[in-house]
């Protein structure tokens, strides 16, 4: 006797039929199907294709007459047969429907496969029109630089005797900033880009990480009494290291309110220099290659000082006065003993100043200020690690970003609309951008161009680590550390015993955190002074 199988439900077929595409089925489940579907050929793979039971070719057997059963009567409702016939009609049901099933499943394969390699080639070509951007982007800017500085060289040449009739010995203000020194600024800019890749794609492993975060709960604190008791109170810190010495020594530089700006030498243990400086706000310094160290610092008299330090000696080279209250000043990291180029910060606009180590007035370079006539007031200020962006806050809440490459305004940031900005500190990698207001820390990524954190926390003093993996800030009565990327998560907080320094006073309001590196990577140590204090705090310092 022949078998076939139906192509539907794979079980021996009852009243084999051939469909016109070759395919044999059942009879009974072939025409439940099209009364399903609205009498579309179930095997079509458009489902365009119709099929009617006269299209259908009935196979024979080759059973004899005597062989052949009779189907039994139809069953009643309340027979075991009936209960059998129920069954078998929902047992072909439910074939059919895994039958439609397994089609849909193997059409969405397809259709998902294809999906994906369609985003893949997307991916590829977007990435690839991305490098073309930035590549055309830089192109672009190395021709502005070019064209810029032969037409500031054509013009200077063009009017050199009637601007030296016209001017005074001392430059009030600058025009653009010279070929000489935008290529200078470029250079150096190309330089510490290159040397921060590697902070960028640092990758530590999480026994790594435990092990430096372990360090740092451990912090022991070390306090040291830099300034004079008269007046306590420090108003900023920052480390320098003198890359020259072959044990590239670090020392803290200490902003006080009695007037001194001290040179402490953490490696030694000793101060190495101590600058006078009265009604001193704010101070920046670098480490020269001419083995000196150059600290710059503002006033509440609107004065701006240079000083430079080598071996014993002290020497104030140059100062100036600006019109406005200076709330930022920084030595660009192009700056060498022979050009200085210091960035000020004012309330009312941005100024890039020349001067020498050997003496001489200030000379302005170039004056950003709002074009657009808004009575904006600034209250805060940073230069970025490159030196080519400078991140100014208002007292308003905005963060307005400058270009000194372009000199030009190169975006605006809603910060926190009608709390002033009171400090601006970037990240080493150049990415991240931390901004204080009284109430918050908000944390903003300049690629994206948005706040990625923020830290419900008044604070007085901000500072990256230098490999930007944490956050350090400042709080009343202890000094507390994140992770970068997960700003909520504090891995450690090292508390100190708080004595305020008079009566009435509010404390907090002003201060300085820095970090430290020790040999290796994993040591690191803080610094952290805070006004109506006297001594600077040190944690991982022996």
């Amino acid at each position: 006797m022949a078998t076939y199988t139906c192509s539907l439900s794979g079980l021996p077929a009852t009243k084999a039929v051939v469909t016109p595409s070759g395919h044999i089925c059942s009879l009974s489940l072939l025409l439940t199907k099209l009364s399903e579907n609205g009498g579309i050929d179930p095997f079509d793979p458009d489902a365009k294709r119709s099929l009617d039971e006269s299209d259908l070719i009935h196979l024979a057997d080759n059973t004899n007459a005597s062989s052949q059963i009779l189907p039994p009567r139809p069953p009643s409702t309340t027979s075991l047969p009936s209960i059998l016939t129920i069954l078998q009609q929902e047992f072909d049901a439910v074939l059919l429907e895994l039958y439609d099933t397994r089609k849909a499943l193997e059409e969405t394969r397809r259709e998902l496969s294809t999906a994906l390699y369609q985003n893949d080639a997307a991916v590829r070509v977007i990435a690839r029109v991305c490098a073309e951007r930035d590549e055309l982007k830089n192109s672009r800017y190395q021709h502005q630089d070019q064209m810029q500085g032969q037409q500031q060289g054509e013009k200077r040449t063009r009017d050199e005797k009637d601007e030296e009739e016209a001017q005074p010995s001392k430059k009030k203000k600058g025009d653009g900033i010279p070929l000489e020194d935008m290529q200078a600024m470029t250079t150096t800019w190309t330089q510490l880009n290159a040397a921060r890749k590697p902070i960028a794609k640092l990758k530590r492993s999480p026994e790594e990480i435990a092990s430096i975060e372990d360090k740092l709960k451990s912090l022991g604190e070390k306090k040291v009494n830099v300034h004079k008791s008269n007046s306590n109170g420090v108003l900023g810190l920052q480390c320098v290291v003198n890359t020259k010495m072959e044990n590239k020594e670090q020392y803290v530089v200490s902003i006080g309110k009695d007037g001194q700006i001290v040179v402490y030498n953490v490696s030694t243990g000793v101060i190495a220099h101590t600058v006078s400086c009265a009604g001193v706000e704010r101070a920046h310094a670098v480490s020269t290659s001419e083995d000196g160290i150059l600290i710059c610092a503002s006033t509440v008299n609107k004065e701006v000082k240079l000083y430079v330090l080598q071996e014993e000696e002290v020497k104030l080279v140059s100062s100036m006065e600006v019109d406005s209250e200076i709330v930022g000043i920084a030595i660009h990291p192009s700056s060498t003993l022979d050009a200085v180029r210091i960035v000020v910060a004012t309330a009312s606009d941005i100024l890039l100043v020349k001067s020498s180590s050997s003496g001489g007035e200030m000379e302005v370079l170039t004056k950003l200020e709002d074009s657009a006539g808004n009575n904006v007031k600034y209250t805060a200020g940073e230069l970025h690690p490159d030196g080519f962006i400078y991140a100014h806050g208002t007292e308003g809440g905005k963060l307005v970003i400058w270009d000194l490459k372009t000199q030009s305004l190169a975006m605006t940031l809603d910060i926190s609309e009608g709390n002033p900005i009171t400090s601006v500190t970037f990240s080493e990698n150049g990415y991240h951008l931390a901004i204080s207001t009284p109430s918050a820390v908000f944390i903003f990524d300049l690629r994206k161009q948005k706040c990625i954190g923020t830290i419900n926390e008044k604070v007085y003093a901000l500072s990256f680590d230098p490999t930007a993996s944490y956050l350090a800030y400042g709080t009343e009565g202890s000094i507390k550390i994140c992770v970068a990327k997960d700003w909520d998560k504090v891995v450690a907080t090292l508390d100190y015993e708080k004595k305020n320094g008079g009566k009435g006073k509010k404390k907090d309001e002003k201060g300085g955190l820095v970090w430290g590196s020790g040999a290796g990577e994993e040591k690191v140590w803080l610094a952290s002074g805070c006004d109506g204090e006297k001594p600077v705090r040190f944690w991982g310092v022996e």
